[in-house]
């Protein structure tokens, strides 16, 4: 049952990595899935992060490699807190600094000038990203009915994954299918498109062509032959380039079709990888197998069933 972000009676689960190396990443399900910190916010409570938050219940420290303040990031970056009737996000930098609110299929930009953002769906991202790109602060926000019985997630650091034990926090469980409940959004253009006929192979591609938007982290540059391959444990040579070539195109020609447009080239990928995020639901399984086999080849507990 999803959880609609604007009911009163709601906690807030946050999730922290702090993600580095991202100019040359390749893979990133190590960013996705690892969890350094984690705060449980009941109503009332109010979240700060910055380089040295105040005035709030509730704060994270951002900080470098070596356990300093992150000297680029304000004071104050940011705050969470209940508002018009449910959790929002307010920019308190007074630069340019934007937050990013990101889930699959949403994207959007908080400014010091923006006001307070109700979070829109059960499960999505928000992310302070460094100047030049290579650093991204990533909190997972999730949005829970208030459960008074449960044991409270206190603020701390576990730089690996936990057991099945550990409920909604646990970094596997919480990465799961991001739906949610999508409040004032619209269907895209490609929503109403016939449903693609894709194979379990096809879907094993996609999942890992469009593994960080199925994940609905922030839109970046990024390598995706090599992230794909790298995905799909095969090798990155020549031969697999060729295969991976002719899926895609193959693929391309198929949605494009089903959508009428032309969706050769890689000025289209935008669109083309929209079209597959649009259909997640059939994701599920092949997403989960991608990160079951990361998660098992680092002796990581296997997500639960």
């Amino acid at each position: 049952m999803s959880v609609t972000p604007g009911l009163p009676g709601t906690q807030l689960i946050l999730l922290y990595r702090r993600a580095g190396g991202l100019n040359t990443e390749i893979d990133p399900r190590e960013n996705a899935l690892r969890v350094d910190s984690r705060w449980l916010l009941h109503p009332g409570t109010a979240f700060g992060f910055g380089r040295a938050p105040v005035g709030v219940d509730l704060a994270a420290t951002l900080l470098t490699p070596t356990g300093s303040p992150e000297p680029s990031m304000p004071r104050l970056a940011g705050r969470i807190s209940q508002a018009g009737g449910g959790w929002a996000v307010t920019n308190c930098s007074t630069t340019a600094t934007k937050l990013l609110l990101t889930a699959p299929g949403l994207y959007r930009e908080i400014t010091r000038y923006s006001p307070p953002e109700l979070l829109p769906r059960s499960r999505q991202w928000l992310t302070l990203r460094s100047a030049d790109g290579d650093v991204e602060h990533r909190f997972q926000l999730i949005v829970q009915w208030a459960a008074p019985s449960r044991t409270p997630i206190s603020p701390g650091v576990r730089p690996e994954p936990s057991g099945p034990g550990d409920d909604a926090a646990s970094p596997v469980t919480a990465v799961a299918p991001a739906v949610g409940v999508i409040a004032g959004t619209a269907a895209t253009t490609t929503a109403a498109a016939p449903d693609p006929d894709w194979s379990a192979g096809d879907v094993r591609t996609l999942a890992a062509y469009c593994y960080p938007e199925l994940r609905g982290l922030p839109p970046r540059p990024r390598d995706r032959t090599h992230q794909t391959l790298r995905l799909l444990d095969r090798p990155s040579d020549r031969t697999n380039e060729k295969w991976l070539e002719r899926q895609l195109g193959r693929l391309r020609r198929d949605a494009g079709h089903r959508i009428g447009a032309d969706l050769r080239g890689e000025h289209h990928t935008p669109v083309f990888v929209n079209y597959v995020v649009e259909h997640r639901m059939l994701m599920g399984s092949a997403l989960h197998s991608l990160e079951d086999r990361f998660m098992a080849a680092r002796g990581a507990v296997k997500r639960p069933g």
